[in-house]
């Protein structure tokens, strides 16, 4: 089995754009279900997030391009063919390596070591109120 299963191409996409779990798995049911448009409550309870997360993610994906509003929802659009071929390609490598992916969406949201090491040094310099 291959250490890293997920093509560079695919991982440069979800981490320049920023993609989260809930914004694939919204692209998976809206691209499963077609034509009709999903209306961001429907997608909230679906999902498991607030009403208000579920318009927020829905802005960000027609933002991207993958969603086009329609009828007061959203329907899987992607604005040009190569969109279309990389959330095609995302997608499926979601679909069969759920938890790698994941992994790499929840390991760009957390600082490196390196990057929390630094923090603290800085952290030990900085001046604080006395209580």
């Amino acid at each position: 089995m291959d250490p890293d299963p997920i093509p560079d191409e695919v991982r440069r996409f979800i981490l320049m754009n920023g993609l989260t779990v809930p914004d694939l798995e919204a692209l998976l049911l809206l691209r499963e279900n077609g034509a009709p448009a999903h209306q961001s409550a429907g997608l909230a309870a679906r999902l498991y997030i607030s009403q208000a997360h579920a318009e927020k993610l829905l802005a960000k994906l027609q933002q991207l391009g993958a969603i086009e509003a329609r009828d007061g929802g959203a329907v899987y659009r992607p604005r040009t063919d190569s969109l279309h071929a990389i959330l095609d390609a995302v997608l499926s490598c979601y679909a069969r390596h759920l938890v790698q992916v994941s992994r790499l969406i929840h390991s760009a949201e957390l600082p490196s070591p390196e990057t929390q090491a630094a923090q603290a040094f800085a952290d030990a310099f900085r001046i604080r109120k006395e209580t």
